[in-house]
């Protein structure tokens, strides 16, 4: 099946359970980091439980879930009340610039309960699983988080596909918070859920990490209106995506004997020729360099868009909370990301290999520090922009790059709702394009899903590449697409 037929049942909004209209409601400005996504779309993150066996009719069953869901998720919010909140700008007319924050007025989240014509096989059997059959399950597809003006902060859409199974579409705005921070809230929101009242959760925390107390609230020029401004026709939560047309997205699974073999291949031979010192590579630089190395030698096999003198970029969206002075709590609800980005010619790559790709990742990620970001931070001071699809001229837009995002250490996998465990974790199509790689834990401990958006042509490519499927093909290692 290519295509999902979706027909939603109902729409309900869900605010805080201890919601009490009022004029004063909080405000929460937002920093560098939360802006810089106004113009990117919301995050999208899904969870698959299959049918469970329950008494009574299969009607019940589901509106009791759905009931029991909407009830958690309101509780949930007295703890993460931003997201039930709506972006606002505050005009200043002293300096002619403008402000963004998080109005937590209780607005409510939108909570759509919906059924679906397929089943779970038609997601987890193909090899490529159709965008087009995951898309409908999430919602606000292609909307740019500068809506959040109008539109929720937090869209959730509870699916029945024919088989009994469950699909939760959680679409979150990229400007309230990160991926650490949307795991952090669905964590709490199945922990909930699941133990009722007898549930222990880490709190939030809320306010907004500036370098200098001075920089609250950030004031932008009054030009930049325009591309923050919430002008479409509110009546509808779907636009025309600039997503990933012509590609398909795969997913390599390797198992844990299949990533120990890689790290130790990827640190056998590899120094610093500077010190001449050796330095360790990790699991995922070197899955990531295995992967996007196999990827450049496949296209110069096809003579597919490769050209051994174009610049390529490789970049890691990395959590820094940790890197900031004074360090931020991994609860802190926001974003708190360093964008790490290296670049190298398509040919320097194809003839240095992996390894030599796997310690560019090192130095990338050694380089998260806080020297790194307070610079990257005052020059956005100095001179602010806030990025959007097609902006060549903008730094830190490239046309031709790798882009590694999520993590294999979010807790995906125990997010049980009452039911058990999720059997698959899938990602809409906002933020996909060519070479966007997506990082999950798989089910099984120590497993790690590798998802890449490319042709169909490149991925035959590499089913066909000796050395790529090396890591997969001697014992006692086994692999599955």
């Amino acid at each position: 099946m290519s295509s999902a037929n979706v027909h939603r049942i109902s729409i309900t909004k869900v605010r805080p359970a201890s919601y009490i209209s009022t004029e004063n409601h909080r405000r929460i400005d937002l920093n560098p980091g939360d802006l810089l996504f106004l113009r990117s779309t919301y995050m999208q993150k899904g969870l698959l439980f299959s049918k469970q066996h329950e008494e009574g009719t299969n009607d019940e069953s589901i509106n009791d879930k759905i009931s029991h869901l909407k009830t958690s998720l309101s509780h949930t919010l007295d703890n993460f009340f931003p997201l039930a909140g709506r972006l606002a700008i505050e005009k200043h007319e002293d300096d002619n610039t403008l402000s963004v924050y998080i109005n937590c007025n209780s607005e409510g989240v939108e909570f759509v309960h919906a059924t679906a014509d397929i089943s779970v096989e038609d997601i987890v059997s193909p090899t490529y699983v159709p965008q087009s059959l995951i898309d409908p399950l999430f919602s606000f597809n292609g909307v740019p988080n500068y809506e959040g003006q109008s539109y929720p902060l937090l869209f959730v859409q509870i699916t029945e596909l024919s088989d009994g199974a469950i699909f939760i579409g959680c679409s979150a705005n990229h400007s309230v918070c990160d991926g650490t921070s949307f795991w952090h809230f669905i964590n709490s929101w199945s922990e909930i859920a699941r133990s009722s009242d007898n549930h222990t959760l880490c709190a939030p925390v809320f306010e907004r990490y500036f370098i200098k107390e001075t920089d609250c609230p950030i004031r932008l020029p009054f030009s930049f209106a325009d591309k923050i401004k919430a002008v479409r026709d509110t009546t509808t939560t779907e636009v025309s995506s600039p997503g990933p047309e012509g590609l398909v997205e795969r997913c390599f699974r390797f198992t844990k004997a299949n990533i120990a073999a890689l790290k130790s291949k990827a640190n056998s031979e590899i120094i610093i020729s500077e010190t001449q010192q050796n330095i360790v590579i990790s699991s995922l630089q070197a899955l990531l360099a295995h992967v996007w190395t196999a990827v450049i030698r496949c296209r110069r096999s096809l003579n597919d868009d490769y050209d051994e003198s174009r610049e390529l970029a490789v970049s890691l969206l990395m959590n820094n909370r940790t890197k900031l002075i004074p360090p931020l709590p991994e609860t802190y609800f926001g974003n708190s990301l360093a964008w790490g980005i290296k670049t190298l010619k398509e040919g320097e790559l194809v003839n240095k290999g992996f390894r030599f790709l796997a310690s560019l990742l090192k130095e990338m990620v050694n380089s998260n520090d806080f020297e790194m970001s307070r610079n990257y931070i005052e020059s956005w001071m100095e001179k602010p922009f806030i990025p959007g699809y097609g902006d060549d001229n903008i730094p830190g837009i490239f046309s031709n790059m790798f882009l590694a995002r999520s993590s294999q250490w979010f807790n995906m996998y125990g997010n049980d709702f009452g039911w058990g465990r999720p059997i698959a974790v899938k990602t809409g199509i906002n933020g996909k394009y060519y070479g966007t790689t997506t990082v999950s834990p798989g089910p099984v401990d120590g497993s790690v899903h590798i998802e890449i958006c490319l042709p169909v042509e490149v991925f035959k490519a590499m089913e066909n590449d000796t050395e790529f499927m090396e890591a997969f093909s001697s014992r006692p290692f086994s692999f599955n697409f």
